[in-house]
């Protein structure tokens, strides 16, 4: 029960100069007061008196009625109490001059990028004292590995293949495979110091020799191939102005597999389960490519160097390793999806994308995305066809936006989208960042973009992959451009959008 204060105000009396009248001898130095107070002693007589309380003066007081005063006491239902979220879980989209000018499409190959990449810690010249090739080795098996980023195997599947190649160090490629194990593992634990940086330049060394020494065996290729895998890892893991060099690494070991020929090798589970992480990769280095609208990728590479002048580099073609369907599991099926998906999409200002044979393609794949069925295999459990289904959604949403066709889309893909934000708040962590990337293009409420910040902060504090600052910057500012285009009368260029912002960074983010 609440109380209503009322404030009390006794006036002065107004015959104060009439009493001045009486007397017309100069009056007394501070009369003012001597009145004041004899008022006060008469007035507080008569009115405080009667009520049998002293009198207070005549200035303001608070007062509040007594509990059994039913003329001034007002009750009333007490209203809940209003929670307001604090400052630290407050979530703020800031539009910046640079936003603007995106929005505008200021040409990119005129001007620096607008969101450059933050560059990486300053290497320290000593590692940390006590740190050997042995507790660089456990760290790699204990929690090193949980940051690789893999699909069709697991981690720890990916963990002892490695493990079981870099065991032969009698060539130059299992050198190779060791020493860029340590320097991922050192990177990891301690990050980036001279330590690391060395065994990085030990690992380039090794592979340089490696191809000096005539045609690999499949094994050498197999360590070879991984090696670039792990040296693509390392860039992936901190982003810094040359981190798009994992681009180099991981279409590097694209082409090793395939002179190779490990294909033939597959039946073997280490080479399936590197040509997987390979392949996985590569398909999900085609998404960045596919929106890069900067001329070059990474300017002084070493990479592209090995390219005649004026010759443009091109991703090794995503028909050359593929799992042939039946598919072995669930994730298989997916990942081939979505490659057919990056292989055959095209800019919608593309000419060839108003060919009726693209059309039908397009029609071909949305079909297939809708009607794959992913069920539980022998060797799947829930959390697999968990995860294939999210990629699967995920791609098929891609496939919707991103061709920009014409005919209208599947009456139960809006339904597809709400089921997936209602299942974010269930996620503890996503690992992977395509499905982070496509989802977030459908926030366009407060509620959903902060299920898709709240997902990444969990993310990030599970400690089970790299950095997600990069997609976090990333996501924010498509989120801004939306919010800029809304204010439009043209309908929003989801293709156009995403491109201009992953065009807006030095280097591609890799989306796996």
């Amino acid at each position: 029960m609440y109380h209503s204060m009322y404030y009390v105000c006794i006036s002065a009396c107004r015959a104060i100069t009439n009493l001045h009248d009486a007397d017309c001898r100069p009056m007394p130095p501070h009369w003012h007061d001597e009145v004041a107070k004899g008022l006060l002693d008469v007035y507080s007589c008569q009115k405080c008196g009667r009520a049998g309380r002293s009198c207070q003066g005549y200035e303001i007081r608070l007062s509040w009625p007594k509990d059994d005063d039913r003329k001034r006491a007002i009750t009333g239902t007490p209203s809940p109490a209003v929670v307001y979220p604090s400052h630290g879980s407050a979530i703020f989209v800031n539009t910046t001059s640079h936003d603007v000018e995106l929005y505008r499409n200021a040409p990119l190959s005129a001007k620096p990028p607008l969101h450059p990449v933050q560059s990486g810690p300053g290497l320290r010249m000593q590692p940390p004292s006590g740190t050997s090739h042995a507790d660089l080795i456990q760290h790699f098996q204990s929690a090193a590995y949980l940051s690789l980023a893999t699909f069709t195997t697991t981690n720890s599947q990916m963990r002892e293949t490695l493990m079981r190649m870099a065991r032969t160090r009698d060539t130059a490629a299992g050198l190779a495979l060791c020493s860029a194990m340590l320097a991922f593992s050192s990177l990891h634990r301690d990050g980036l110091h001279q330590q690391a940086a060395q065994l990085k330049v030990s690992a380039l060394q090794f592979l340089s020799a490696s191809t000096r020494g005539g045609i690999l065996s499949s094994a050498e290729a197999a360590q070879h191939a991984a090696a670039s895998m792990l040296l693509g890892a390392f860039e992936i893991l901190l982003p810094s102005e040359s981190s798009g060099e994992w681009l180099w690494y991981v279409w590097g070991a694209m082409e090793v597999t395939q002179a190779a020929r490990l294909k033939d090798y597959s039946d073997q589970s280490d080479v399936r389960h590197l040509l997987d992480w390979v392949h996985f990769h590569n398909t999900l280095s085609h998404l960045p490519i596919h929106h890069w609208r900067r001329k070059s990728l990474s300017a002084g590479s070493a990479a592209t160097q090995s390219c005649s002048p004026g010759e443009e580099f091109r991703p090794p073609s995503l028909a050359t390793y593929r799992i042939e369907i039946p598919a072995p599991n669930v994730t298989h099926v997916v990942l081939n999806l979505l490659s057919d998906v990056c292989e055959g999409l095209l800019d919608p200002w593309d000419p060839r994308s108003r060919d009726a044979g693209y059309h039908a393609n397009l029609r071909a794949l949305e079909r297939r995305a809708e009607s794959i069925s992913l069920h539980y295999g022998a060797e799947e459990d829930a959390d697999v066809v968990y995860e294939a289904e999210i990629w699967r959604i995920a791609t098929r949403v891609y496939l919707a936006r991103a061709s920009q066709n014409r005919w209208e889309p599947s009456a139960d893909l809006d339904s597809a989208i709400d089921a997936q934000f209602v299942r974010i708040a269930t996620f503890y962590f996503c690992r992977h960042f395509f499905p982070v990337l496509v989802l977030s293009c459908e926030a366009r409420t407060d509620e959903r973009r902060a299920a898709i910040i709240g997902l990444i902060d969990r993310t990030e504090r599970s400690a089970r992959t790299r950095s997600m600052k990069g997609l976090r910057d990333l996501i924010q500012s498509i989120w801004v451009q939306q919010d800029l285009h809304a204010d439009s009368d043209l309908l929003v260029n989801y293709h156009g959008i995403i491109s201009n912002v992953v065009s807006s960074g030095t280097t591609p983010l890799s989306f796996a």
